[in-house]
C-alpha cells in the first residue's frame, strides 16, 4: 500500500513539475501590440497564426505572412485617418467630390503600406505545445510609417499643385484668346481697311 502511495505522490510531483516548466503562452499571442504598453506610439504590431502542418517551413512562412498582413491593415487604417485629417486641414489641395482625389488617396495609402512592409521585422515565434499552432509576432516602426506618408503626400501635393497650375494656365490662355478676338473685332469694326482698287 505504501508503495502505491509513493508512486502516486511521485507521479503527482512529476506532473506538477512538468506543468510548471511547460512554456507559458506569451501575452502577445492573445493581446497583440497591447502586450507592449511601453511601445505605444513607437511600433505597430501584428500577430500571425498558422495551424500545425507537416511542412514546418510553409507553416512558419504562413504565420509570418499573416502577421505582416495584420500590420498592413493597421497601417492602411492609420494612413486613411491621416489623409482624412489632411484633406480637412487643406481643402485647397483636395476636392473630395473631384474624381481624381479618391485615386490620390488610394495611391498614397497603397504606397505607404507597400513601402512600410519592407521594414517589417518578425521579432518572435511561439508554438503552442498542445496543438502545434505556430504564432509569429511582427512589428514596424511608426515613425517610418509617418516619414513614408509625409514623403508620398509631398509628392502628391506637388502633382496636385502642378495640375492646378496647368489648369490655371489653360484658363488664362483661353481668356487671352477671347481678349484678342474682342480686340480684333473692335479694331475691324472701327478701322475698316480701305478698299483696294
Amino acid at each position: 500500500m505504501r508503495r502505491i502511495l509513493y508512486v502516486v505522490m511521485g507521479m503527482s510531483i512529476g506532473l506538477i513539475i512538468a506543468c510548471a516548466t511547460a512554456p507559458k503562452r506569451p501575452a502577445w499571442v492573445y493581446k497583440g501590440g497591447a502586450a507592449f504598453p511601453g511601445d505605444e506610439g513607437v511600433y505597430i504590431y501584428g500577430v500571425g497564426v498558422s495551424s500545425k502542418s507537416p511542412n514546418h517551413a510553409a507553416m512558419r512562412e504562413r504565420a509570418e505572412h499573416r502577421a505582416r498582413l495584420q500590420i498592413a491593415r493597421s497601417i492602411k487604417t492609420y494612413v486613411a485617418a491621416l489623409l482624412k485629417d489632411f484633406m480637412t486641414d487643406y481643402p485647397d489641395y483636395f476636392n473630395p467630390d473631384a474624381a481624381g482625389s479618391e485615386e490620390y488617396l488610394e495611391r498614397v495609402s497603397k504606397e505607404v503600406v507597400e513601402a512600410t512592409l519592407y521594414g517589417v521585422q518578425i521579432v518572435d515565434h511561439w508554438t503552442d505545445p498542445k496543438d502545434g499552432t505556430l504564432y509569429a509576432l511582427a512589428r514596424a516602426r511608426k515613425d517610418e510609417v509617418d516619414n513614408i506618408f509625409k514623403e508620398r503626400l509631398r509628392m502628391i501635393k506637388g502633382l496636385l499643385l502642378k495640375e492646378k497650375t496647368e489648369e490655371a494656365l489653360k484658363q488664362l490662355d483661353e481668356e487671352l484668346k477671347k481678349l484678342d478676338l474682342r480686340e480684333k473685332s473692335t479694331l475691324e469694326k472701327y478701322f475698316k481697311p480701305a478698299p483696294e482698287g
